[in-house]
């Protein structure tokens, strides 16, 4: 393997917490080692495992897996949530670094990918447990080439590394092993894919890292309703698709081989040792004594909908889902019609809200409402006259419904509520200590369940509520380090009921786990799965509660049967024949990186005809009012992000300070940034400044899809185009020219305008 400096750009990183010139291994002769037992015994004597100094003893049917893996080279290890993957992968990463010192005695290095930045930390201290072995987490202020001459094991997210290994920052001949945590992500374009995109096509060395995938469900990943009942009605065809989608993740994945526990005895073991809820139970919930009351405002809803809607210009008709109505919002942004784009901004918050109505408060509802209404209409400082209408009428028939459903029992709740209510007091009290999760499908519910917990005094010592979302949400989020106060809260028993949409659904490992419910959230087999794989504690409960006979107690059923089709493709798999596993493999691989190159070549075409952004008569706008931010000819990148300079800052944008600046990295953050346009105020992007380059004064942080781009053709014409990131965009930009020397700078400074990557 290659040294380190090999490293096409070097990066200089200091490391404050650990002292490099000392050593933390115990074993001090490699040479001398024994690693047969570790390749073939089932049994680890305690004499064995103190000269590999591994303080933990394996569980047999762990060491079956170890050494199933050695046997195959790249492996998929499929094994239930909470039987240790990752203690599994830690001692495999160890063998193969005693194996390397053993042997050659150079330097060695893995990278272990977690799909979600909330379980990196949690990772890293599972993997110092097998001791002898340097593992860092890549945090989110790093980029992952930063760590490689001072580590064994860098844990980070696959969007670091990916970065990292297109610009030739980290070479794949440097690495030793790949570990891809919750592999069964690795399809379509997550970043797991692109990573073995690089790996096959672009990087086919001598040397290449070996592989193992970590998984408890290897789903098929089929979404399409009628798909789905179509299969599972048809024995054959079920079979053979979930076959065909366990070829394609191996595939993928340069895989050989999906391992799992076959030996009786270590079965047997699995599951006496590794407990699993023995209460699995669909909650089905008959609301019909409050569907008098849910009626109320749903018709107040539907009425203001149809206001809404026969206001806009065309009008939208009422009866359209919140898919049809972000389409509808979409073409309105490319026709330049503001009226609707703001108009369809309430439509879509009140659809949102309309499906909630038999899942959350009337009064938090009516109040998240409210809150939105006040919160589109006052962030503009002149809101135009038919928003000005709507806002004013919008409040009167929302604050005209109050009076009469507070005479209502259910005011403050519902049936549904209360029956969670009572099944949490009933979990907590069963066991000293308990906690639990409450899953949910949106932000929404999981601040708006938090505030109902909380506001509850007849529980307030009973249910200690916290919840948990990502930092994008659409209605509700949480910053990084509110994520992780979060976590340290629940792990630590602070709190002692989280809840939280999908971004802990895998991964997030909490022993003390006893209860995990799913409140009217059905994602798909492998959320079930996952989900279920985090009611950790012995005798735990998985309860998925949900409307008798509704789409999600419906997709639950689904949702089922397919997890028997995942074991099907297990079964199935292990009665093939290495050889025919091999061709079969080979065939699908052959066809997966030939899809890959077809479709690199037509990027590649598409990029050579981009026009030069220097040569194009275009403009940059806010994509929800057109406001002008400037010419396309003005943008410049550095690294990841997107710059437009221009001396009238002020003018077009309007900066809203936070009340203390915050530090990430070189980026100094100074407050939001909002389109100029009074009449818009679109929360557009961050006010930054680079510390790393005073030459730069003050600069906007843009978000892509927040952008509208303008071309005029060789006619005189204007076209519209809107992308989601900047990596779809249809024309080359120029990097940000190089600081120029003090003796040359100009006096007076331009202002910059930075658009973010995404």
């Amino acid at each position: 393997m290659a040294s380190s400096s090999v490293i096409a750009k070097q990066s200089t990183y200091n490391v404050v917490t650990t002292d490099l010139s000392s050593s933390i291994e115990k074993i001090q002769d490699y040479k001398s080692l024994d690693l047969e037992p570790f390749e073939k015994s089932p049994v680890w004597s305690d004499e064995y495992l103190s000269q590999l100094n591994i303080q933990r003893r394996p569980f047999d049917f762990q060491i079956e897996l170890i050494q199933s893996v050695i046997n195959s080279g790249n492996s998929i290890v499929s094994l239930r949530t909470g039987a240790g993957k990752t203690y599994i992968a830690a001692l495999l990463i160890k063998y193969y670094y005693m194996k390397k010192r053993k042997e050659k005695d150079e330097q060695f290095l893995t990278f272990f990918f977690v799909p979600h930045r909330s379980i990196r930390d949690q990772q890293v201290t599972a993997i110092r447990d097998v001791g002898d072995l340097r593992v860092m987490a890549c945090d989110d202020n790093s980029t992952a080439n930063e760590f490689v001459q001072y580590s064994h094991i860098v844990v980070c997210t696959p969007q670091k590394f990916l970065n990292c290994l297109i610009d030739k920052s980290i070479l794949l001949n440097q690495i030793d092993l790949l570990i891809f945590d919750e592999c069964h992500n690795c399809i379509g374009n997550h970043p797991y894919s692109k990573i073995m995109e690089q790996y096959l096509v672009y990087h086919q060395l001598e040397h290449q890292p070996k592989i193992i995938g970590l998984t408890a469900s290897c789903g098929t990943k089929l979404t399409n309703p009628k798909l789905v009942l179509e299969e599972l009605s048809d024995v054959e065809k079920r079979r053979n698709n979930a076959l065909n989608k366990l070829y394609e993740l191996c595939a993928t994945l340069n895989c050989h081989n999906v391992v799992t526990v076959k030996k009786e005895e270590h079965i047997e073991e699995l599951n006496k040792k590794i407990h699993r809820p023995i209460d699995d139970q669909i909650l089905a919930i008959q609301s019909m004594s409050f569907d008098q009351y849910i009626k109320k405002l749903e018709e107040v809803i539907k009425s203001l909908l149809s206001y809404i809607g026969s206001k806009c210009s065309p009008s939208i008709d009422v009866s359209i889902d919140e898919q049809q109505l972000g389409q509808e919002k979409n073409n309105a942004e490319i026709k330049n019609n503001f009226t609707n784009v703001i108009l369809i901004k309430y439509m879509i918050m009140f659809v949102k809200r309309l499906d909630a109505l038999t899942d959350l408060p009337l009064k938090s509802i009516i109040n998240d409402i409210i809150k939105k209404i006040d919160l589109f209409y006052n962030k503009k400082e002149t809101p135009i006259e038919i928003e000005t209408e709507i806002h004013h009428y919008c409040l009167q028939i929302v604050n005209s419904i109050v009076d009469r459903l507070k005479e209502s029992e259910y005011y403050l709740t519902n049936p549904k509520l209360d029956f969670l209510t009572k099944k949490l007091q009933e979990l907590i009290k069963q066991r000293d200590n308990a906690r639990g999760l409450i899953l949910v499908s949106r932000t929404l519910y999981a601040k708006l369940m938090f505030d109902y917990f909380n506001e509850r005094e007849d529980i307030k010592n009973i249910i200690k509520p916290c919840w948990l979302v990502g930092q994008n949400g659409v209605d509700y989020q949480n910053s990084l380090s509110e994520q992780d106060e979060a976590l340290k809260n629940f792990r630590k028993g602070l709190s002692n009921v989280l809840i939280a949409t999908d971004i802990v659904q895998e991964g997030l490992d909490v022993p003390e786990c006893s209860f995990v419910i799913r409140y009217e959230f059905v994602s798909n087999e492998i959320g079930t799965v996952q989900s279920r794989g985090r009611a950790r504690a012995e005798k735990s409960s998985f309860f998925l509660v949900v409307d008798e006979g509704s789409k999600n107690h419906i997709k639950e059923m689904t949702t089922r049967l397919k997890e028997l089709e995942m074991l099907e493709a297990l079964n199935s798999w292990q009665q093939i024949s290495p050889d025919q596993l091999k061709l079969n493999l080979q065939k699908v691989q052959d066809g997966i990186i030939n899809q890959w190159r077809v479709e690199a070549e037509l990027k590649q075409i598409i990029e050579s005809n981009l026009a030069d952004s220097q040569t194009i008569d275009g403009k940059v706008s806010c994509r929800s009012c057109d406001h002008y931010l400037g010419q396309l000819s003005w943008i410049r990148k550095r690294n990841n992000s997107y710059f437009i300079r221009q001396q009238q800052l002020t003018e077009r944008i309007e900066i809203d300070c936070f009340s203390e600046e915050r530090i990430f990295k070189e980026i100094q953050v100074k407050g939001k940034v909002l389109c100029g346009n009074r009449k818009c105020r679109e929360d557009i992007g961050a006010a930054q400044k680079f510390t790393d380059r005073p030459d730069i004064l003050e600069i906007c942080a843009l978000t892509c899809k927040k952008l509208k781009f303008s071309f005029k053709d060789l006619h005189g014409n204007y076209h519209i185009s809107m992308f989601q990131k900047w990596a779809d965009v249809r024309f080359k930009i120029h990097e940000l020219e190089p600081p120029m020397s003090t003796n040359t700078l100009p006096v007076r400074q331009q202002n910059t305008i930075l658009l973010d990557f995404c």
